[in-house]
């Protein structure tokens, strides 16, 4: 080492030892959490938040885009209608009793196609979450989205504040969202 660098040193680890000194918990120098932490709590709904076994959201192959066409041009890029896409999700979770009660959030864009009309749209989302092969929640839900013939692409927020599953289930369930155009008549 450097004559220079050897006399920073003392003062360097005085910085360190000072800046170590003004915490209140040591613990929380070293990134300890300490066993006397409080959990987060919702505000909402007064209930502890959950991060470490709180399942992340996955996309399924072929869910993240949805595109509808005027009758008879399914594949036809000039009967295109809208076409929507998922850009990303979110999820928070809380414990209720011995349930596991998550918002999921998926966000997205809808650009009108050539057969766009001014109106309303509604992108059909499916959150589902999966112990191995057992369903535990399934719900399809219909978007909203207003469209303006001619207009820019419009962003959406999907949210969905009551998947719920058993909490012994949190480490082992997969949680699925995007869309899904039917059939509607399940949940």
């Amino acid at each position: 080492m450097s004559q220079s660098l050897l006399r920073f040193a003392p003062v360097l680890f005085s910085a360190a030892l000072i800046a170590g000194c003004t915490s209140a918990d040591p613990r929380s120098v070293l990134g300890s959490a300490g066993t006397n932490q409080q959990p987060a709590v919702d505000a909402a709904t007064d209930a502890a938040v959950v991060q470490g076994a709180c399942p992340a959201v996955t996309l399924r192959e072929g869910t993240a885009y949805y595109t509808t066409y005027s009758k008879g041009g399914d594949g036809d890029p000039a009967k295109v209608i809208h076409q929507a896409s998922i850009s990303d999700t979110t999820r928070q979770c809380r414990v209720s009793g011995d349930q596991l009660i998550m918002t999921v959030v998926v966000s997205g864009r809808v650009v009108g196609g050539p057969q766009v009309k001014t109106g309303t749209v509604n992108l059909p989302i499916r959150v589902a979450a999966l112990d191995g092969e057992t369903v535990l929640y399934s719900e399809l839900q219909q978007q909203p989205v207003s469209l303006v013939e001619g207009g820019p692409a419009e962003q959406f927020i999907y949210t969905n504040a009551t998947v719920t599953f058993p909490a012994s289930a949190s480490r082992t369930v997969k949680l699925y969202a995007g869309f899904d155009p039917g059939p509607y008549n399940t949940r």
